[in-house]
């Protein structure tokens, strides 16, 4: 089995992309399903947050399983494959390994030391456990990132200063009010995100007025941050009252648009107002930009704001690589053994086949050995295999990479694999 990564991020394709390709909660079990039914797929976490979307995959075959993938996503999604070609990345073996390292470190974060990027690896993990679409190779692999995600976070600094959308989101605020000691803020959504977006709102202003609109309520949220609730449904009458409005739901569509804007625009008294999307998808129209007064901030938009401890952290990197290197270590191990033990019992057992074979042979020629010759002759040939085995794992040694050690170890088996004669 191979590890194999097909993804696209940040750095690839920007969020109108990033949005189409989404896999929400709701659809994953059926998407983790639809991709184990793949010849080549043995297993699979789906990885989705807003600023990726990576299908990390067991396969028999690297070629086949990331045509495969990719025929997945092409079909999961409507998009031609031609289309995803030029944004898509794919990395595999020992690449794909320390590729999902550095991901749960957030080293590979577009804000490097966001903190939660570790919890959505191990949620991705988690969620392929109960749909029953990991193996032992993904399983091994993220238990071994999510180790790696926690150590770093605790030996190193790179998380120093709150780094995530959310706080980036209310530091942008921060810039844009200064001082101002009344803000008003509407929070469309009520999870995780809006949760954080709260909080730190009330860490950065004196006095801020928090209006929080979900469709289930939010009373508990509500009474943490002393904030008034107002329906869903009238949440275009809290876009009137409120100087900002955060959107971070799991609607998979717009739930403000340009048209319900421009309706409110004689109402909006020329007022300017902030619009942050921290959704994806997308929950607000970024036509709005086009209104007067009317400013629309995307997570591409509140990822770019430069933070002033990245300089602090990045000194924190190299730190973090070598916990990485330290542990990729022993799961490389883990992993060559995986595959090498299997192979090399598998060719003990075709020596034993020669010997024999071999023991026949001579004991035809000779009409018959006693029991003297048998055991001489048994420790003599037992020696040769011992020595052909100990002449395989040195070389096996000298291969500048675990996958050319799998590789040699393949040819090997396969060369040393004896099938019976058929009239045997």
């Amino acid at each position: 089995m191979h590890l194999l990564v097909v993804g696209i991020n940040f750095k690839t394709a920007d969020v109108s992309i990033r949005e189409k390709l989404h896999f929400s909660n709701e659809i994953k079990p059926k998407a983790l399903h639809l991709l184990n039914t793949y010849k080549s797929i043995k297993g699979s976490v789906i990885l989705s947050t807003c600023n990726r979307v990576e299908i990390y995959t067991s396969v028999s075959d690297v070629e086949k399983g990331s045509n495969e993938v990719l025929d997945f996503i092409s079909t999961f999604h409507s998009i031609p494959t031609e289309q995803l070609l030029p944004i898509v990345y794919k990395k595999n073996c020992q690449d794909a390994v320390v590729h999902l390292f550095k991901v749960a470190s957030s080293l590979d974060s577009m804000v490097l030391g966001e903190y939660q990027i570790q919890g959505q690896v191990r949620d991705a993990y988690f969620e392929a456990m109960n749909s029953e679409s990991t193996n032992g190779l993904l399983n091994k692999v993220f238990q071994t990132a999510i180790q790696i995600g926690k150590k770093v976070r605790s030996e190193t600094k790179i998380g120093d200063g709150s780094v995530s959308v959310a706080t980036l989101a209310v530091d942008m605020v921060k810039q844009i009010f200064g001082d101002r000691e009344n803000v008003n803020i509407l929070l469309i959504g009520a999870g995780k995100i809006s949760n954080l977006t709260a909080d730190y709102l009330q860490q950065k202003f004196k006095n801020c007025n928090i209006t929080l609109a979900n469709r289930s309520g939010a009373t508990e949220l509500a009474e943490r941050f002393d904030a008034r609730t107002i329906e869903y449904s009238d949440r275009f009458t809290g876009i009137l009252e409120n100087d900002i409005i955060i959107a971070s739901t799991s609607a998979p569509n717009f739930i403000v648009c340009r048209h319900e804007i421009n309706m409110m625009e004689e109402a909006l008294q020329g007022k300017t107002r902030i619009f942050i999307d921290l959704s994806i998808p997308r929950n607000i129209d970024p036509e709005i930009n086009n209104i007067d007064n009317c400013f629309v901030y995307s997570i591409d938009d509140i990822n770019k704001i430069i933070d002033s401890n990245l300089d602090k952290r990045t000194l924190e990197v190299s730190k973090a690589e070598e916990i990485i290197k330290d542990i990729s270590e022993d799961y490389f191990e883990w992993y060559s053994k995986q595959f090498i033990m299997p192979a090399m019992a598998e060719i003990k057992k075709g020596l034993v086949v020669v010997k024999q074979s071999t023991l026949d042979l001579h004991e035809a020629f000779t009409n018959k050995l006693d029991e003297g010759q048998k055991e001489n002759l048994n420790k003599v040939l037992d020696a040769y295999s011992d020595r052909i085995i100990k002449v395989i794992m040195s070389n096996l040694r000298k291969a500048s990479t675990r996958e050319e050690m799998i590789s040699i170890t393949k040819t090997l088996k396969d060369s040393f694999t004896i099938e019976p004669h058929e009239d045997e």
